[in-house]
């Protein structure tokens, strides 16, 4: 996903109903400055998803630096009603 406006939810479509994950990789463009809510997940009729952190549930705050690269993962036990997530790594060049 390349960065190239603010971004603050993202909406998870028809997950499989058997334990799943998905991996995003944000790019910032080479104007950065973008914020990303990588904490706000809805389902496909708007409810939020909760999204569960490590560390205390210490919510990870997205790179805006341009050109810069963060990663993260995330996997569901249930279908999508709710998501454990993890930092994959941050600030890549």
């Amino acid at each position: 996903l390349t960065v190239d406006q603010g971004i603050d939810q993202f909406t998870l479509l028809n997950p499989p109903d058997d334990a799943t994950q998905f991996t995003i990789k944000i790019l910032q463009n080479s104007t950065g400055g973008y914020a990303v809510g990588i904490q706000t997940f809805k389902n496909a009729s708007g409810n939020a998803i909760p999204v569960y952190w490590p560390a205390g549930g210490v919510i990870p705050i997205v790179t805006q630096t341009a050109d810069k690269t963060d990663i993260y993962s995330f996997k569901t036990f249930d279908g999508g009603a709710s998501l454990y997530g993890v930092v994959g790594g941050q600030n890549f060049s």
